[in-house]
């Protein structure tokens, strides 16, 4: 343990050194000069002092703002509602998707758009690529809606929605993976995705409704229409007979008409666009 001695100061230990070099100030010039200066009021610290604060929180955030996206809206939101069914986002993204590489081909065909962070969203004529996209993709939907409920009326299908859709793909599937463990044969893919599937199911009803329509006479078949419509297409068929081209001329014919059919159907059709949900819907 150690000891300090207490040693009582010297008045010349007690004063005030002097100015060495210019650079000490003694107590009573500090006070003089502090009180020669203006005091700046507390309110008026406190409001720079949130402004500074303001300032650097914009700097940090905002940046982030401009970056980020809305988030997507749920799969089973639904998009629009076309002639009184509804469709689901799951759905509208299959048509999304399929039309993503038509609408990159306008864009950089027609305005010379090239890929990149961009590009969906910069507009050229008053028009994004993604608001383009959606366009396309809701004919696309208001067409095949308008197929499958007539379909649905020509008792081709029990359910037009989209879940029913969705419990026959989850059905096929299970029905090929029981096939493939017991070793039978099957046709097509093991396990169908869900797109491949769609557009499968949608290919074998045009064809069944064509013909349903064919047979109910929605669209006749009259040797004389086959005729005429021979003539105005002949540059079209191989053979240059109508006797030898009929068949091909048929198929041809109903092709045709039931394209029409459906163009006024689709034309006709009510539309109701979900905008909350449709333009919020993002394109990549």
């Amino acid at each position: 343990m150690s000891t300090s001695t207490h040693r009582p100061r010297t008045p010349a230990q007690d004063r005030p050194r002097g100015n060495r070099g210019g650079r000490g100030r003694t107590a009573a010039s500090a006070r003089t000069s502090a009180a020669a200066r203006p005091r700046v009021p507390l309110w008026l610290i406190a409001v720079a002092a949130v402004l500074a604060a303001a300032a650097v929180t914009a700097a940090v955030l905002l940046p982030d703002m401009r970056n980020s996206r809305p988030p997507a809206p749920p799969v089973t939101a639904v998009v629009a509602t076309i002639d009184g069914q509804e469709i689901p986002v799951r759905e509208f993204a299959l048509y999304l998707a399929q039309e993503r590489a038509a609408t990159f081909t306008h864009f950089r065909q027609k305005f010379g758009a090239v890929d990149g962070p961009h590009f969906w969203t910069t507009p050229h004529d008053g028009q994004t690529p993604a608001a383009y996209l959606r366009e396309r993709a809701l004919a696309d939907v208001t067409r095949i809606t308008v197929e499958l409920t007539l379909a649905h009326r020509q008792g081709l299908v029990a359910d037009s929605g989209y879940d029913a859709f969705l419990h026959n793909w989850q059905t096929e599937n299970a029905r090929r993976r029981k096939a493939v463990a017991a070793h039978q044969v099957i046709y097509g893919p093991v396990q169908y995705t869900e797109s491949n599937y769609f557009t499968y199911v949608l290919s074998n009803l045009a064809a069944d409704l064509r013909k349903g329509l064919t047979e109910t006479r929605v669209i006749t078949t009259s040797d004389s229409a086959l005729r005429s419509y021979f003539t105005a297409h002949r540059g079209d068929f191989r053979h240059q007979s109508f006797a030898a081209a009929r068949e091909e001329v048929r198929q041809a014919y109903v092709m045709d008409r039931y394209q029409a059919v459906i163009g006024r159907l689709t034309a006709s059709a009510h539309v109701s666009v979900h905008h909350a949900v449709f333009d919020a819907l993002p394109v990549s």
